[in-house]
């Protein structure tokens, strides 16, 4: 897929694919904030391409590779174009995608983002939590050896 093609969840995904990112195993919370300094990221809390304060720290580092990314691909005059003018974050974000992998990615989508309400939990139970035996004597049965 053309780098300047993606959007939405696929540019997030390969945004922290490019900042080495590893996807986070713990379920999060919609809206819950990303930990920047985590090395970790997670669908419903990482969106570089719409949140200045997450792609900020990208930005700042990255800044004159992503603005020669641009340049090549739309002349001098990149911050005159609409398309980029409307919606400068997702652009600078496909930029940086292509300094780290080229124009073009894979197209299928990385993994199924899964929506639940919450995290299943199973419960690890020990041989001290079980129930006590039900009478004296079968526990007195288990002790012998016949």
């Amino acid at each position: 897929m053309n780098v300047k093609r993606l959007d939405g969840r696929q540019l997030n995904y390969w945004v922290a694919q490019s900042a080495g990112l590893k996807l986070s195993a713990d379920y999060q919370l919609p809206g819950k904030p990303h930990d920047s300094e985590s090395g970790v990221w997670h669908p419903h809390t990482y969106n570089p391409a719409n949140d200045w304060s997450q792609a900020g720290f990208i930005l700042s580092n990255e800044w004159f590779t992503i603005e020669d990314a641009l340049v090549e691909w739309f002349g001098p005059q990149w911050p005159h174009i609409p398309a980029i003018s409307d919606n400068p974050l997702k652009w600078f974000m496909r930029a940086y995608v292509s300094t780290q992998y080229g124009d073009e990615v894979e197209e299928t989508t990385p993994f199924d983002f899964v929506e639940t309400a919450a995290p299943v939990v199973q419960k690890n139970y020990t041989a001290s939590m079980q129930a006590p035996p039900r009478s004296v004597l079968s526990s007195w049965f288990g002790t012998k050896s016949w």
